[in-house]
């Protein structure tokens, strides 16, 4: 059966530091990266899928969520599938949204997968105060395409990653940073899933479990 696992991104440096974009200045309001505890929480993140195969990866364009992926993955060699469908709900965003290009993020990242056709790509539709519409077809899409997949992980944000609840069980979820949600399918190639774990945070050590701001 196909498992898909979602994890909302960790710990983000604007989460903790309010003057974050003097050390950032390159970066805009809405692509904060990653504070240092967020990168040991990803550690704890390696360390949970280190003996899990996975068999794709797809991550938000932004910052926090293209780190959260890359670390996880540690010397996996998977190659991370940037998918704009998963960016945070759009009023949370600046205008446009504050991501790099696939090409420019593949210098920072090396594991991005740049053969990688994603469901949305820029410039985004409007969409209302929900990002449901979007992320509901971009998962859908993704679960056509990987009809031969085992394990598919999701790295996103805290409204996309509730949305991903609606889609697959009916009810909205908002979950803490870097939690783990695991969906199972109920039945060879079925398409549909329950969840089996949700926004689980044991693989976090016991200072990364505080406030995960869910």
């Amino acid at each position: 059966m196909r498992r898909i696992y979602v994890v909302r991104h960790a710990e983000r440096e604007d989460n903790v530091n309010s003057k974050w974009h003097r050390d950032y200045p390159d970066f805009t309001s809405d692509n904060s990266p990653l504070s240092a505890r967020g990168r040991s929480q990803c550690e704890d993140l390696r360390k949970y899928f280190e003996k899990i195969e996975i068999s794709s990866i797809y991550a938000s364009p932004f910052d926090r969520t293209m780190e959260t992926a890359s670390i996880l993955l540690g010397k996996k060699e998977n190659k991370i599938k940037v998918e704009a469908g998963f960016i945070e709900i759009m009023y949370l965003c600046e205008d446009p949204p504050g991501y790099w290009p696939t090409d420019q993020l593949a210098t920072k990242f090396p594991k991005v997968d740049l053969s990688y056709k994603p469901v949305f790509q820029a410039p985004l539709p409007p969409e209302p105060d929900d990002c449901l519409d979007r992320v509901d077809k971009t998962l859908h899409k993704i679960i056509e395409r990987e009809e031969d997949a085992e394990n598919i992980v999701i790295v996103s944000h805290g409204s996309p990653v509730a949305s991903i609840y609606e889609s697959l069980t009916g009810r909205y979820q908002y979950i803490g940073q870097t939690t783990i949600s695991i969906f199972e399918e109920t039945g060879l190639g079925s398409g549909k899933f329950v969840c089996i774990q949700r926004a689980g945070r044991d693989h976090l050590s016991r200072d990364n479990k505080l406030n995960l701001r869910g």
